[in-house]
């Protein structure tokens, strides 16, 4: 396994300016990833802010029991040292672990803080915030597998009657053992394949949610790493909140300000904000009966119009302080409420992550906090042997495929084979008989203009005759050079499937399945640097 990097901007020209450390970022952020003295200066910055450590350390060390693993509980342990800090990133609780990327992402957590803690000399724990308060279940119920004619989206066949979290929503075990043998068929059968089969369906049946399933498949990859999982759609943790959530509500007309005020603000500067937010939003959500609805402003009160609720904010004070765990996080407060409970020391953050913690800056202000360095994570290709072979082949350079994939090189390889005269002929017998035709219309019009739809017809038909032999011949070409135009597509179903960075299309379950738990190791284990480089790992 070789570790190689290239240089690939990013298409978000917000994202590139910050990575590239473009002066006007200091407007969107509070540290510069680019200062050499920023480790110290944030580690300075947490050592004067109080966190409730020992409430979180015994929250997270009893909610960890269920994964058996001493080391991700002497990590836990570690977060009672005041001098400890953490590497935070997140998301959401995706089937077989979801894309490539949140792999990557915690890959990117642990290096990162392995390389800080050997920095700075101070304890500094991994953490992964699954985003189990999530509601959106049709981003994460389904794989991509490969196919004949490329990925094909496999949908858990589970139906959902209402809007539930990830956190809360039960897994069907029957409908989702046959799913995930439907996944693993579209896979080689390898050396690996059962026992890989075996592992996953275990980690199914001690699951009852879509996090549970999660969290017990990310638990078994890294929790030799020492990774901490903070699932926030347990209610468990709400409890740790509550001071928070009413923090958010004294502070909410100023935060909505805020994040309204730095959105004008980007906007000013060329950027395009993403985050959608209201004046009227509380930026807060309620949870009833399993499903979450949004809390907004009307004349002063704090209201959920779907469910005729409505509070002063004495009234949902009070209420918060009683049941904790009604209430979520949305876009704008989860940042904040990480930055509360956690002595963050960086946030890793994905392409469009950074563009929305830009938009937060002012609302960190707000809540008397500065927002951590954000740190954007590794972007990785897993670069196969035989792929590597085809690109070697075809004489394709490896960064034209991960940025434009091959479908353009495709084309004109095929162009190439169509002879030049076969080209010339048709295009001249096209316009030959065609202006036959139409002297033979002009003539036949003479006799009965009212044939002239009959006769366009006539002429449409001819047309259709002389693309028909030309799509025959092209067909046949296509067979004949069907194995070099097959090594284009594997390409691209390889590198950019979907015209996509392979990390958002593709499972780690393939190759789990193909190269067995030791590729596993070496691949989390290889030494990633974050100089900003794309990283592409050689099989």
């Amino acid at each position: 396994m070789q570790l190689t990097e290239l240089s690939i901007k990013n298409q978000n020209v917000f994202v590139q300016h910050y990575i590239d450390g473009k002066e006007e970022m200091s407007s969107f952020f509070d540290y510069s990833i680019h200062h050499k003295d920023m480790w110290r200066e944030r580690l300075k910055d947490l050592s004067s802010r109080f966190f409730a450590r020992e409430e979180l350390a015994a929250y997270l060390s009893s909610y960890h029991n269920k994964f058996g693993s001493s080391v991700m509980q002497s990590a836990i342990e570690k977060l009672k040292d005041p001098s400890s800090v953490a590497v935070v990133g997140g998301q959401q609780a995706g089937l077989l672990t979801g894309p490539l990327y949140t792999i990557h992402k915690i890959i990117s957590i642990i290096v990162l803080a392995k390389e800080q803690e050997k920095q700075l000399q101070v304890p500094v724990i991994p953490v992964f915030w699954v985003a189990g308060e999530d509601h959106d279940l049709d981003e994460i119920n389904f794989v991509h597998t490969s196919e004949e004619n490329g990925p094909v989206k496999k949908k858990l066949p589970q139906s959902y009657w209402k809007k539930s979290s990830a956190a809360s929503t039960s897994l069907d075990q029957e409908k989702c053992v046959a799913w995930i043998d439907d996944v693993f068929a579209a896979f080689e059968e390898t050396d690996h394949t059962n026992a890989l089969l075996d592992n996953v369906k275990r980690c199914l049946r001690e699951s009852v949610t879509f996090t549970d399933f999660f969290e017990l498949l990310i638990a078994d990859l890294f929790q030799e790493e020492g990774l901490v999982l903070l699932n926030s759609g347990d209610p468990g943790i709400k409890k740790l909140e509550t001071a928070m959530f009413q923090k958010i509500l004294r502070e909410n007309d100023e935060l909505a300000r805020a994040v309204s005020d730095q959105q004008a603000f980007m906007r000013e500067a060329g950027y395009k904000p993403i985050i959608e937010s209201g004046k009227e939003q509380a930026n807060l959500f309620y949870e009833y009966e399993e499903e979450r609805f949004l809390i907004e402003k009307d004349n002063g009160r704090f209201v959920v119009n779907e469910l005729d609720l409505g509070w002063t904010m004495d009234e949902l004070y009070t209420h918060m302080e009683e049941h904790p765990e009604r209430f979520s996080n949305n876009v704008v407060t989860r940042p904040l409420m990480q930055e509360y409970l956690i002595p963050t020391l960086a946030f890793i953050a994905g392409p469009g992550e950074i563009n929305y913690w830009g938009e937060l800056k002012q609302a960190f202000a707000v809540m008397g906090f500065k927002m951590p360095p954000v740190m954007p994570r590794l972007n990785i290709t897993i670069l196969e042997r035989h792929i590597e072979k085809k690109l070697l082949e075809r004489n394709i350079s490896l960064q034209d495929a991960i940025e434009r994939g091959t479908e353009n090189q495709r084309e004109t390889y095929f162009e190439r084979q169509i002879p030049e005269e076969f080209t010339a002929v048709m295009d001249q017998a096209k316009s030959q008989i065609e202006a036959i035709h139409k002297t033979v219309r002009q003539e036949a019009l003479k006799v009965d203009q009212s044939m002239e739809p009959l006769l366009m017809k006539n002429a449409a038909f001819i047309q259709d005759q002389l693309q028909f032999l030309e799509r025959t011949v092209t067909k046949r070409i296509e067979e004949k050079e069907g194995y070099v135009l097959k090594d284009y597509e594997r390409i691209q179903n390889s590198i950019k499937p979907l015209l996509a960075p392979q990390e958002r299309i593709w499972n780690i379950m393939y190759y789990l399945n193909r190269y067995g738990p030791k590729f596993f190791t070496s691949f989390k284990n290889l030494p990633f640097s974050f100089q900003n480089q794309h990283q592409v790992v050689k099989l």
